[in-house]
């Protein structure tokens, strides 16, 4: 008698858990992300500075533009660089860059992917300077973009938890990051 019910409730458990997983698998999910939410994601992570051997490098108060209707996002820090002896800045400069959007779903993560640097200004140096120093800079950033996430799911939070696998798109909605899960 004991096998049976125990077959019976394993069956039971089955055909409940298929409909669960049936009456899901059409639902979605929206984590929408402002403007504001990000700014403040990179701000926790800024001012970042990197230390080389006669300088230092700090970037610094981030600005973020999300698009309407576009998968790409408009990203700026303020730059400096300063000498370590005196700490005298040497350079300064405002970068602008457009990026699309990744997904990392074993990190539950978003990233801002593929950027293109839109604007350079950097104070004290010509045209062709500024020039050579855009292409060092998107290569930079590109690393830098690649590794560090914009936003990542919340851990500790059930529904993003157990949602960081599910992540059908990503998208800009009226100046909001939309992130859309579902089964």
């Amino acid at each position: 008698m004991g096998k049976k019910w125990t077959w019976s409730l394993l069956v039971l458990l089955a055909l409940v858990g298929s409909a669960v997983i049936w009456y899901l698998a059409g639902k979605t999910y929206e984590i929408r992300i402002s403007q504001a939410q990000l700014e403040q994601k990179l701000a926790e992570r800024l001012p970042l500075t990197q230390r080389y051997p006669l300088v230092s490098v700090t970037m610094a108060q981030p600005r973020v533009h999300l698009k309407e209707d576009s998968e790409r996002v408009d990203f700026g820090v303020n730059m400096t660089v300063n000498t370590h002896s005196s700490g005298t800045q040497l350079l300064g400069a405002q970068i602008d860059v457009s990026s699309s959007l990744r997904y990392d779903a074993e990190r539950g993560a978003v990233f801002l992917d593929q950027p293109v640097m839109d604007r350079l200004v950097v104070q004290g140096l010509d045209e062709r300077r500024t020039a050579m120093a855009q292409v060092a800079l998107e290569a930079a950033m590109a690393s830098y973009l690649a590794q560090q996430p914009i936003y990542t799911l919340n851990a500790s939070d059930t529904r993003q938890r157990l949602a960081r696998m599910a992540v059908r798109d990503i998208k800009v909605d009226k100046g909001v990051l939309v992130v859309i899960l579902g089964l």
